[in-house]
C-alpha cells in the first residue's frame, strides 16, 4: 500500500535542556493558544468544512441563546458527516528520507533490554507516552490495539515500541498501573520502554521528542508522534496521530476515528514489509 505523501527531510534531533525545563515549570504558551493552533492545523490538513465543528466544540462559535435574534426554524441537528481526509493528511503522516534509525537501547516492563537492532527483520512503530498514561496515551493505545488486529496474518512481522516520556518516573519495571487499562501489556509485540535519564534523553532528542515538566504540578507534557522503522533499521515514516482534548483535560477519540487511525497505522506498517516468498 503506498499513499500519496508529501517527502521531508530526517528527523532532526531537538536538543532539550532537561535541567533548564524542570526550573522553568509548566508551558508558557496559554491553553488558548494552543487550542485555536489545533484547530488551525486541523482545518489545512482535513478541509474547512470541520471548522464549524471543531470551533463550536472549544467554545468559539458559541450558539445564539434561545429567542436571541432570528428564530430558528432549521431541523433537529444530526451528527456531523465523517470527514473524508486522504490517511496520509488523517495521520498526518510523511515519508523520510530512507536513512538509519537512531538507536534505542532501553528496558521494557518484563526487564528485559530492547533494542532496535534486535528487531531487524520486523517493521517497528515508535511511539511515546508517559507513565502516568494522562495525555493522549489512553488513544494512542487504542489506536495500537486496532491496529495490531487489522494487521492479521501480518502480526508477527510488527513490533510496536513505546518510550516512557516521564523524566521523573523513567523505568519500565515494573508497568505503571495506569497502562494496565490501556489494554497494551496483552499485546505480546508491545513493549513500554524505561531505562536512565540520560539513555532515555537520548532517544527523546533523537527523535525529536520536546518535553517539559512542571515543577509545581510534576505534569508531564510532550509533543506527540510515531515513526516506522523497516525490517531493515531504516526510519521510513513519521505520524503525528491526534486526540481530542475536552476542556477537563481529558483525551478521547470517537470509535470510527479509533477504526480509521488503526488501520491507517496498520496500512502504513504493511506497505513497508517484504512480500512473503
Amino acid at each position: 500500500m503506498t499513499d500519496p505523501d508529501t517527502t521531508q527531510s530526517p528527523v532532526e534531533a531537538q536538543l532539550v535542556d532537561r535541567a533548564a525545563a524542570l526550573a522553568e515549570g509548566a508551558p508558557r504558551v496559554p491553553r488558548r493558544v494552543v487550542v485555536i493552533a489545533v484547530i488551525v492545523a486541523a482545518v489545512l490538513a482535513l478541509g474547512g468544512t470541520a471548522l464549524e465543528h471543531l470551533a463550536s466544540s472549544v467554545g468559539l462559535n458559541p450558539t445564539p441563546a434561545p429567542g436571541v435574534g432570528t428564530p430558528d426554524t432549521s431541523p433537529p441537528p444530526t451528527a456531523p458527516p465523517e470527514l473524508r481526509a486522504s490517511t496520509a493528511a488523517f495521520l498526518g503522516a510523511v515519508h523520510l528520507p530512507a536513512g538509519p534509525a537512531p538507536p534505542i537501547i532501553l528496558t521494557d516492563q518484563n526487564s528485559q533490554p530492547v533494542t532496535l537492532d534486535q528487531l531487524r527483520g520486523k517493521v517497528v512503530v515508535v511511539t511515546f507516552f508517559g507513565a502516568d498514561c494522562a495525555d493522549a496515551c489512553p488513544v494512542l493505545a487504542a489506536d495500537i490495539i486496532r491496529a495490531n488486529a487489522d494487521l492479521g496474518t501480518n502480526r508477527s512481522r510488527v513490533a510496536f515500541l513505546t518510550v516512557n516520556t516521564d523524566p521523573l518516573r523513567t523505568a519500565a519495571d515494573p508497568l505503571p498501573v495506569a497502562i494496565y487499562s490501556t489494554g497494551l501489556p496483552q499485546l505480546g509485540s508491545w513493549h513500554f520502554l524505561g531505562g536512565s535519564l540520560p539513555a532515555l534523553n537520548a532517544v527523546w532528542q533523537n527523535y525529536g521528542v520536546s518535553i517539559k515538566v512542571s515543577t509545581a504540578s510534576g505534569i508531564v507534557a510532550h509533543n506527540n508522534v510515531m515513526y516506522f522503522v523497516d525490517p531493515n533499521g531504516r526510519l521510513r515514516i513519521r505520524a503525528t496521530p491526534v486526540a481530542d482534548e475536552s476542556a477537563s483535560g481529558t483525551f478521547s477519540l470517537p470509535p470510527s476515528s479509533v477504526s480509521r487511525s488503526g488501520a491507517g497505522i496498520a496500512a502504513y506498517a504493511t506497505s513497508l514489509l517484504p512480500a512473503k516468498s
